[in-house]
């Protein structure tokens, strides 16, 4: 199983110089933990944790800030044909809950996180005992 298998395609992202606010509301309209962050072109920059987010909020409340402020630049990232075993062992070893997907140009093509890794498990899991009831 490759991660093109198990990610989301046409991640929602946000631009670097976007507000702390309209990436926090972005997160919490669409629900989500990890945001990425391109550039005009479509090439990850960086990625936007909310946890970072919210305790960067915490410490600048009154503060305008920009993405590019708060973001990860150096960003672990993985390519649509990476082992989906390959991606969760970086994610563990690196405590981390997501991976941005990018095709050779760098361009974001995805992303799997570790819901998507959770799913994965459960169908194999899953496989597995309807193989052994047989």
């Amino acid at each position: 199983m490759q991660v093109r298998d198990r990610m989301s395609a046409h991640p929602v992202t946000i631009e670097p110089e976007s507000s702390a606010l309209s990436a926090l509301g972005i997160m919490q309209y669409h629900r989500l933990r990890h945001l990425p962050v391109t550039d005009a072109n479509g090439r990850l920059v960086g990625i936007l944790a909310e946890r970072d987010l919210l305790l960067a909020a915490s410490r600048y409340l009154h503060a305008g800030m920009e993405v590019t402020e708060v973001m990860s630049r150096d960003v672990l990232r993985v390519k649509p044909e990476t082992p989906i075993e390959e991606a969760a062992l970086i994610m563990a070893n690196h405590s981390i809950g997501s991976l941005p997907v990018v095709d050779d140009d760098g361009l974001i093509v995805g992303i799997i996180t570790e819901s998507d890794m959770f799913r994965a498990l459960a169908e194999v899991v899953s496989a597995g005992r309807a193989v052994e009831q047989r």
